[in-house]
């Protein structure tokens, strides 16, 4: 899918993805808006301590919330499909 989307066309997916799952108020990724918006995206039977490790994975000034870098760096390394896209863009640029 990576390759499919290019990078422009996967970092905008990762937005989309992103807005799916944040608080609109916020436009931060927290624990109540994964419960409130998680189920959309396939994360039904997930507890309490499961979300607050999705977050945590990706936190990086450990607010307990992602922003959108943090939400694309954690999608990021948690896939090596895209970190090798990523790794192709920085070396071919």
């Amino acid at each position: 899918m990576a390759e499919k989307l290019g990078e422009q066309g996967l970092m905008e997916e990762l937005a989309k993805g992103f807005h799916l799952l944040a608080d609109p108020s916020s436009v931060t990724i927290t624990l109540q808006s994964l419960k409130t918006n998680g189920p959309w995206l396939g994360l039904l039977h997930m507890s309490d301590s499961d979300l607050r490790a999705i977050i945590q994975l990706g936190d990086s000034k450990c607010r307990g919330e992602l922003d959108l870098h943090d939400f694309c760096v954690a999608m990021l390394r948690t896939s090596p499909e895209l970190m090798a896209l990523a790794l192709s863009s920085l070396c071919s640029g």
